[in-house]
């Protein structure tokens, strides 16, 4: 029954990489045909049967130019095969691999874009996500190789175990060695390699995250001024030795299954058949010397043409593993389709109502629990609350980056699910903390690729800045708007403080002409003075529009036409800053200890 199934897998596994193949690159399957057809007449056409024939026509005594010219005939195609040969490898090839490197990122790409966030936070589809990515590139063209290699050389291996039937029939036994030796112990060997590859993936991605956070700049200052450093190295050195761990406990049966592979497959094959050859020339005399070396170079060329194909069918089994984590990536059907279409929204944005919504990052830990609220146009709310309280999620819910797990979002009085998401989520600019600035120029980290006119680019760049309150600090720099961010790609790259990353994020949202305006705590890096300009501008920029914002300063939320005070998921207070002040409730005490701080 596993046979059975393991069968079925290898299969599908070919399949779906023919498949994907084709659609990618319909030529390499073609290119990588041809390749192995040419080694195969290298190997039996021209190496055995060519020589067969000449030994034969010299033991019949023919003349020396009629000779000349069958040798001549006989060279004719395999200058033709090493001339494609040639050009396979140092053309056809490597423009291949290059074409279908480029469609296989295209695709991971696209899913990548298309994995819901929930993913993310799954370790087990983190897993398997970062091993599609990492093995998809090699091991889906190794995988048709290894199909065209083993369809042909199964056939010229047929052929190649007639050949040495008809000179003699005894000498097919030897070809049970390499059968036991690839499909029994390789084939065991290469489903505990993937065994050994599935234990020992979670104790690597520790490993890689150290060896990210000790070459990282974001990391520097933590690491040389703690001693965290001693905890990152613990933490590599358990991952390691976990990973030991593994290895020892597979590696002495590997080992039995790799020294009966070796010698099933090779020591026995080819010892065995050259002293069986020996003996039936020079003892029984069931074979001339002549054919004696026609014997052992069928036997050689068919053993390797046997051995490709056996090795390319062992590959596939232990690829289709792999195969299989490459296509459930690649087929992972997102819960919310970034491609999914539905009603266009219609402006103006009247409403905006969250109708008893609950939702849950994993099951039983309620982040939103019953969250009732209505904005309307024009408004200006305000989101407080301690950490985890649920500002956030309620913002990634609004803009769709996850659905609720109860109740609904209504926009204009329409469920949000039934808008087509691209226009829906183009309702929204947006800024959050902890946004990332992209190895790019200051405009293009602005603009995000949207771009209109270059007299529209730069004046809605320049009028973005000086909202963030940073146009003076970049017309100082020497190439200005167009001044290369990070040092991901270029050494003169600007690293930009915390304070200035986040007038570039609020930025990238002023730059956007959109009906309703998210700021997830924009001003947590800047001083006092720079957080109330920049919420002086943020209440300028949103104007007539509808804005929510998140601050942990409750100083910056007194300008707000409603404040929410959330707690445990809930909704606890709402009201205006006056009218909380009044309440003399959690909101009125938070704002209390927070004044006599600054007052302090």
């Amino acid at each position: 029954m596993q046979v059975k199934n393991t069968f079925v897998r290898i299969v599908h596994a070919h399949q779906f990489v023919l498949k994907l193949v084709w659609r990618i690159d319909k030529r390499r399957i073609l290119l990588d045909l041809l390749e192995r057809l040419c080694n195969v007449y290298e190997f039996l056409v021209y190496g055995a049967l060519f020589t067969q024939i000449l030994l034969t026509l010299a033991a019949k005594n023919m003349d020396y130019d009629q000779m000349l010219m069958i040798i001549w005939l006989g060279l004719l195609p395999r200058v033709v095969t090493r001339l494609y040969l040639l050009y396979y490898t140092n053309t056809a090839g490597p423009v291949s691999d290059v074409r279908f490197q480029e469609g296989m990122n295209k695709l991971l790409y696209e899913k990548a874009c298309q994995v819901d966030l929930t993913c993310f936070e799954d370790s087990e589809f983190y897993n398997q996500y970062m091993m599609a990515v990492r093995e998809a590139k090699t091991r889906v063209p190794k995988m048709l190789h290894d199909i065209c290699n083993m369809a042909v050389s199964f056939a010229a291996a047929l052929l190649g175990f007639y050949l040495i039937w008809r000179m003699d029939r005894y000498a097919l036994l030897f070809i049970i060695m390499p059968i036991l030796g690839n499909f029994v112990f390789n084939g065991m060997l290469s489903g505990r390699i993937f065994q050994l590859e599935q234990e020992t993936i979670v104790f690597t991605r520790i490993a890689e995250y150290v060896n990210r956070t000790i070459h990282l700049a974001d990391y520097a200052k933590e690491i040389r001024l703690s001693n965290v450093f001693s905890l990152l190295g613990s933490k590599y050195d358990s991952s390691v030795k976990s990973a030991q761990k593994v290895v020892k406990k597979l590696a002495p049966m590997n080992m039995l299954l790799f020294f009966c592979f070796q010698y099933f497959t090779f020591t026995l094959l080819f010892n065995g058949s050259f002293l069986y050859a020996g003996y039936q020339a020079l003892v029984t005399g069931t074979i001339a010397f002549a054919e004696l070396a026609v014997f052992q170079n069928f036997m050689c060329c068919n053993t390797w043409n046997f051995l490709f194909s056996a090795e390319a069918a062992v590959e596939n089994i232990k690829n289709s593993f792999f195969i299989e984590q490459i296509e459930g990536f690649l087929k992972y059907k997102p819960k919310i389709p970034e491609d999914t279409d539905g009603l266009l929204p219609q402006l103006p944005i009247r409403t905006v109502t969250f109708s008893h919504v609950s939702f849950c990052y994993q099951k039983g830990r309620a982040v939103l629990k019953d969250v009732c609220l209505e904005l309307k146009e024009g408004d200006h709310t305000a989101l407080v609350g301690f950490n985890g309280s649920g500002k956030s999620t309620l913002i990634k819910l609004l803009l769709r980056l996850y659905d609720p797990d109860e109740g609904v979002i209504l926009v204009n009085g329409t469920d949000i699910r039934k808008y087509n998401l691209r226009a829906y989520r183009s309702l929204f600019s947006a800024a959050f903390q902890d946004g990332r600035i992209f190895a790019d120029t200051v405009e293009e980290n602005i603009l995000m690729g949207i771009h209109r006119t270059p007299e529209q680019d730069a004046e809605t760049v320049w009028r973005a800045l000086a909202l963030a309150g940073m146009d003076e600090e970049v017309r100082s720099w020497e190439h200005q708007e167009q001044t290369v961010l990070t040092r991901e790609f270029a050494k003169e790259g600007l690293v930009l403080s915390g304070g200035q990353s986040q007038k570039l994020l609020a930025a990238r949202a002023f730059a956007r002409d959109c009906p309703i305006a998210v700021f997830d705590e924009p001003s947590s890096a800047l001083d006092p003075i720079a957080e109330y300009r920049l919420f002086q501008n943020i209440l300028q920029y949103s104007g007539k529009r509808m804005l929510l914002f998140i601050s942990h300063r409750l100083s910056s939320v007194q300008n707000a036409d409603t404040v929410l005070f959330l707690e445990n998921g809930r909704i606890a207070e709402r009201g205006s800053h006056r009218e909380l002040m009044q309440q003399g409730g959690k909101y009125a005490s938070l704002y209390l200890k927070q004044a006599k701080n600054y007052q302090a």
